[in-house]
């Protein structure tokens, strides 16, 4: 799977309501790009705070 394919995954799940889903996708993209493209690339960054956010949800619905 293609890394921004990767990140259109994780959103989809954010916004259904999938939160541990979508943090684990974000995180697994922000490694990825960090792979590819350097430790503070902004899409990296931004993959990141998708895994944060999605962290964040998931604790305010439990």
């Amino acid at each position: 799977m293609r890394v921004q394919d990767q990140m259109a995954a994780a959103l989809q799940a954010e916004e259904q309501g999938h939160f541990r889903k979508a943090a684990n996708l974000f995180y697994a993209a922000g490694q990825r790009f960090q792979e590819q493209y350097g430790r503070f690339d902004p899409r990296a960054l931004d993959a990141f705070e998708g895994a944060a956010r999605a962290v964040r949800k998931s604790a305010l619905s439990d």
